[in-house]
This record gives structure tokens, C-alpha cells and sequence, in this order.
């Protein structure tokens, strides 16, 4: 065997540790000190140190390094899992690179949230000269074997990568099943999917490979096969429950099959494996209103604002999103607990603006916040807040919609119909072809705007009136709950659900459920005024309710 082809563990190792120039990051002098004493005594010239994660961000920018070790706790600044997390979100992270996280903490949330971010390694303390010589070696050794591969996909040379992976599995290296890892990510970063798949199914052939099952479902369900993917991927989390992956990408096969409470309790259990996760929060939001779950809603932006500080994925749109929602849960409610998520999410807004000052922010915090002052009926407050968004409100950008629908809701809860109305009009027209910017601004409004919305608010309104005709209270109800979803501030719909609890009642007698129904509705609709088309309707259902129930009604005042 000649000296290339001898293993490379007969290699002198002091020769890779020569040519890797390395970064340590830890918050602690004497700690630094002493990791770059082991790594000089073994083999390692070029050494850099960090304090902080934003330091260690820094000195990435400005140069390559061929191993980072990176304590996890680094005292205010961002942890060892951030600083990952935001090295491959700068793409400042070479496959090349070694990362090495060094940590005391044992908790599942660390290891699970270290493990999802991939590093090559991670060390728990306390750590002896001789066990940090072990764990690098081992990664060194490995690393050194695949770093032609890997230096060719850093410069995106795909085909030398895959050749490389070729013969390394021809050659039937230690390293083979790596190899066909590679090979498999490198045909994906190609759009090869259909070679992808290949591969993670001749894998399996041989050895129950948890990633290549992972691997295969990605592919199954981007491809559109959706037949196989739930039992690949239930098989993965029976025998064990912490691949977080599969529960991710099992909520994405829900979603794409609009199974959504079930995509909904999949990333939920995921966000509880590993909670710092932001983006994962953000998709439990979505997902939990897609589901009408207000609660889940608020608590996950109210998780992604928690762990938003440090990551490089923080971003003023979460609290903007849950001041939204707050403006949503708490519409024609005052109660105690209305009023502290008011409040709250007034808070929140108010760190916002000094997290990241941004004129921009400035204006579309004011915008909501003039909603929630409205929805717990301080008028001047609300118009205040207004007013004084309105004055900057042209800074914004028009093809930001969340905002010109803020504004639009704003005027109409302050009174001003007409700007309200002109707004969502063209909000309407710009985006004709966009199903949820149309949505929201059905939502919105009193009665419909869209097409789409008036054909639908009618033919849920006859649906309903049919059941109710017949005496179907519950058919009734549902159907009209499902509409109030849709256009909760429609008059008509608000209306219908009154009359139907109101008949229940009289059929079935009182209760707490029919009469907060009634009570919510009746709030909803309670600004219109005498020129309304449904205003004597109005009044005639609020006397009966006022009647019906007016020993509820005393027992909370």
C-alpha cells in the first residue's frame, strides 16, 4: 500500500491541527487560556480568541477558520447555539469548517436544540486535556477524510463533489455511509430529486438509516407522493419521539394535506423538544390561526419574542403580530383578562419601538395600538395614537399590506368609515389575485368586499337560516360560527347567531354558553347606527337578549 492509500489515522495528526487556523469563544479569560494551550501543545499555530458571540461573529466575517470551539453559555451575549444558528444563516459557515460546542448543561433542550443545529461535535464539562484531545481527533480525523468533498461543495463544484463521493464508496471507506449522505444532499442542493430519492431508498435496502428515512420523506413530499409518508415517519417517532426533524417536516405533510390541527399539535410538540427556535414558534402562530386557536397563537409569538433576543432571526413583525391578535381576542371585551392582554401586548409594542427604532415600526405600532386602545373603549387614546401614525404614514412602503390593513382597521374603529373603506377598496384591487390579503380584508370589514366574500357570507347565511327554519339550532350554530370566523364583523352574520341562541334558548332553556354568544355578537355590532339597514333589527334582539337574560346580566355588573 503506498503512502496516500495508508489510513489516515497513520498520518502524523500534529500536520492537521498545523493547518487549521482556529477561533475559541468563551466568555471566561482563564478558560480561553487554557483551550489555547491545548491546542497548541496539540499541533495548532493560528489561534484566535472571542469573548462574546457578537465578537466571534465579527472575526468570521472577516476570515476563515478551520475549527470553532464555542462555549453554549456566553454570559448576555449570544450563546454558542445562536452563534451557529447565525453563522449558517450569514452562510459565514463552510462545510470545511469544524464546529465544536463545549457546554455544562445537560438539559434535553440544550442537547436536542445543539443536535438540530448540527455542529460536528459537542463537549460536555467538565473537560481534561485528554478528552478534548480525543473528541477533536476523532473529528479532525473524520473531517480530514471528507475534506475534498466538502471543499467542492463549499465552491458548489456539485459534480467533482459526487465523483468524490463515488469513489470514496467504491473504495469501501470508513467513512462510506457519509459518503452516501453527501451524495444524497448534494443531488438535493442540485434539484435532483428524483436521484435523491434514489439514493435514501437503496440506503434503506441495506440498514434502517433514521436519516435516510428522514431524507426520503422530504423528498416524498416534495415531489407530491404523499402515500408512504405518514408511516415512515410515525415509525421514526414510536421507537423514538425526540427527532425533531421528523416531527417538522410530519406538520408539514399535514399542512400540505390541510390536516391542520394535526400540523398544528406536530410543530407544537416539536417548539416543547427544543423551545428556542423562533421561526418554529412563528409556524405554530400561523398554524394556530389557521385553527382558531387564539391561545396557542398569542403564547407561540409571545415564545418567539421571548427567545428573539441574540438570534439572528429576531424581527419586529412578532410583536406586531401579537398586539394583532390581541386586537382580535379582546374585540368587544373588557373583562380582567381582556384587559391585562391589553395592556400586555401595549407593553410589548412599546419595547418594540426601543428594540428596533425604526420609523417605520414607530408608525405601524402606533396603528395597532390605536386598535387596542379602541377595543377597551379609551377613545382619545385611540385617536391619538392614530393621528399620530397617520402623520408618518407615507414612509411606509405600499406593497406593505399588513400595515395599510392596520390603518384601515384603525380608522374604522375610531369612526372614519370612508378613509377605512377607500383603503381596503384598493387593498382589494392591488391584490385581486392574492386569497389572503382578500380574506383579511373581508375580515375586516362590516359586510363583505371581495366577491369571493359576498358569495360566501350568503351562502353561509342560507345554510344557516335553513337549519335554523327547520329547528336545527346546533346545525344552526355551527354554520354560523364558522361564518363569524370568517367575517367577524359582520352585522348580518352577528345578528343570525343572536336570533339562533336566543331560539335555543327559548326551546332548551338558559345557559352561560348561549348567553356570552349573544353578549360577544351584540358587542361586535354595537356602533351602528340609526341609518343602518339592520339597526331595528338590532335593537330588537338586544331587548329580547337584555330581557332573556337580564339575571345573567345582573350577576356580572
Amino acid at each position: 500500500m503506498s503512502k496516500a492509500q495508508q489510513p489516515l489515522q497513520q498520518i502524523d495528526i500534529i500536520k492537521i491541527y498545523e493547518k487549521k487556523r482556529c477561533l475559541i469563544v468563551d466568555d471566561l479569560t482563564e478558560v480561553r487560556a487554557a483551550y489555547k494551550r491545548m491546542l497548541r501543545s496539540f499541533g495548532a499555530t493560528e489561534i484566535d480568541t472571542a469573548a462574546t458571540g457578537d465578537q466571534a461573529m465579527q472575526m468570521c466575517e472577516g476570515r476563515q477558520y478551520g475549527m470553532i470551539i464555542c462555549d453554549y453559555n456566553l454570559d448576555e451575549s449570544k450563546d454558542g447555539q445562536q452563534v451557529l444558528e447565525e453563522l449558517r444563516h450569514m452562510q459565514l459557515l463552510k462545510y470545511t469548517t469544524l464546529f465544536i460546542i463545549i457546554t455544562a448543561e445537560t438539559s434535553r433542550e440544550m442537547v436536542l436544540g445543539a443536535i438540530e443545529n448540527q455542529p460536528d461535535d459537542y463537549i460536555t464539562k467538565p473537560i481534561s486535556q485528554k478528552m478534548m484531545r480525543s473528541r477533536l481527533d476523532r473529528a479532525l480525523l473524520k473531517h480530514e477524510e471528507l475534506y475534498q468533498i466538502k471543499s467542492a461543495m463549499d465552491s458548489k463544484s456539485y459534480g467533482r463533489a459526487i465523483r468524490l463521493c463515488d469513489e470514496k464508496i467504491a473504495a469501501n471507506s470508513r467513512y462510506r455511509w457519509e459518503c452516501v449522505r453527501y451524495k444524497a444532499q448534494i443531488y438535493w442542493l442540485m434539484g435532483e430529486i428524483d436521484d435523491t430519492k434514489r439514493i435514501y431508498e437503496e440506503a434503506l435496502e441495506e440498514k434502517e438509516f433514521i436519516w435516510a428515512k428522514i431524507g426520503l420523506a422530504r423528498t416524498l413530499i416534495h415531489s407530491g407522493q404523499y402515500e408512504n409518508i405518514e408511516p415512515i415517519l410515525k415509525g421514526i417517532l414510536r421507537d423514538d419521539h425526540r427527532y425533531i426533524e421528523a416531527h417538522d417536516i410530519l406538520s408539514e405533510f399535514y399542512e400540505k394535506t390541510r390536516q391542520y390541527k394535526k400540523a398544528q399539535d406536530a410543530t407544537q410538540t416539536a417548539t416543547k423538544l427544543s423551545p428556542k427556535s423562533i421561526l418554529r414558534h412563528r409556524r405554530l402562530a400561523e398554524l394556530a390561526e389557521e385553527n382558531h386557536d387564539d391561545e396557542t397563537c398569542l403564547k407561540a409569538y409571545e415564545e418567539a419574542i421571548r427567545w428573539n433576543y441574540n438570534s439572528c432571526h429576531a424581527d419586529a413583525e412578532d410583536y406586531l403580530s401579537l398586539a394583532r391578535k390581541t386586537v382580535s381576542v379582546t374585540k368587544g371585551r373588557k373583562d380582567r383578562d381582556s384587559v391585562d392582554k391589553t395592556k400586555k401586548a401595549i407593553s410589548l409594542l412599546d419595547r418594540m419601538r426601543r428594540r428596533f427604532p425604526e420609523r417605520k415600526n414607530k408608525v405601524k405600532s402606533g396603528l395597532i395600538e390605536s386598535q387596542l386602545h379602541s377595543n377597551q373603549g379609551k377613545d382619545s387614546f385611540a385617536k391619538s395614537a392614530l393621528e399620530a401614525a397617520e402623520k408618518e404614514y407615507d414612509i411606509l412602503d405600499p406593497k406593505e399590506m399588513d400595515a395599510r390593513l392596520d390603518y384601515a382597521q384603525s380608522q374604522l374603529m375610531t369612526g372614519d368609515k370612508k378613509k377605512a373603506y377607500k383603503e381596503l377598496h384598493m387593498v382589494s384591487r392591488e391584490c385581486k389575485n392574492d386569497k389572503k390579503i382578500l380574506e383579511r380584508v373581508d375580515k375586516i370589514s362590516e359586510e363583505p368586499i371581495t366577491v369571493a366574500g359576498k358569495q360566501c357570507a350568503a351562502d353561509l347565511s342560507r345554510s344557516g337560516i335553513e337549519a335554523y327554519q327547520r329547528k336545527d339550532y346546533d346545525a344552526s350554530l355551527i354554520i354560523f360560527t364558522d361564518a363569524l370566523k370568517m367575517f367577524p364583523n359582520h352585522t348580518g352574520v352577528n345578528l343570525n347567531m343572536v336570533q339562533v341562541s336566543l331560539a335555543k334558548t327559548d326551546a332548551e332553556g338558559k345557559s352561560k354558553d348561549l348567553y356570552e354568544r349573544c353578549k360577544d355578537c351584540l358587542l361586535r355590532v354595537d356602533s351602528i347606527g340609526k341609518e343602518h339597514k339592520q339597526y331595528e333589527r338590532f335593537r330588537f334582539l338586544h331587548n329580547q337578549y337584555k330581557t332573556i337574560y337580564a339575571d345573567y346580566i345582573e350577576k356580572r355588573m
